[in-house]
């Protein structure tokens, strides 16, 4: 058996951030980028910058980005990369530090085997608070554990991301990292190959399975 993991932000989907992306929609967003630079400079961890960051849209009415979200388009060519990758025995998932409202949308459309990435606790149409936040420096050991789950040796696993909050899986020792439309100098080096579409993707996860 063969896994292959996508990031979603940039990736399966033409946006920089589902945070930004919301933020956009009710206005938060110069707020939002002070809590960035203090997480960026040190000053606060992770987890308290997600929570002061989802703290900006405690109240506001969420019908309308719940609703904007099932509008987003995917990728180009997102549909038919993974419908030919399942199509071959692939087990195919996400891994994203992005928002589940998004993501549900994502892996729902796409027919994603799992779906792992941060979680609001929304209730009556309105954010109370975040329930998950999912650090990038934690993609690499969810990988890992998702590939247990299934029984899958690390070197039967592949991954499609495009940046530096992917490092923790390009690291990684895995079977096949594939940097997608990367700006990171970094993550093109780690990465067995650097694409632009992901129909070519696709095709160097079939060539990599087929090579086995």
């Amino acid at each position: 058996m063969y896994l292959v993991t996508f990031d979603m932000d940039e990736t399966l989907i033409p946006i920089d951030s589902s945070w930004s992306f919301i933020h956009r929609m009710l206005g938060t967003l110069e707020i939002a980028s002070k809590y960035r630079r203090m997480y960026e400079e040190g000053r606060i961890s992770y987890r308290r910058w997600a929570e002061l960051d989802v703290s900006t849209w405690r109240g506001k009415d969420f019908t309308l980005v719940l609703n904007r979200i099932e509008d987003l388009d995917l990728m180009e060519h997102a549909r038919e990369a993974i419908s030919s990758l399942k199509e071959n025995d692939f087990i195919v998932g996400l891994v994203s530090s992005g928002l589940d409202v998004v993501a549900r949308k994502v892996c729902r459309e796409l027919d994603m085997d799992f779906c792992r990435s941060a979680t609001l606790n929304i209730a009556n149409g309105k954010v109370i608070g975040i329930k998950r936040e999912l650090a990038p420096e934690l993609k690499g050991s969810i990988l890992k554990s998702i590939a247990e789950s299934y029984d899958i040796p690390l070197c039967g696993v592949a991954f499609v991301g495009d940046g530096d909050s992917d490092l923790s899986i390009f690291q990684m020792n895995i079977g096949m990292k594939i940097a997608f439309r990367a700006k990171s100098e970094r993550i093109i080096r780690l990465a067995d190959y650097s694409v632009g579409d992901l129909l070519e993707a696709a095709k160097i996860l079939l060539e990599w399975k087929g090579s086995k």
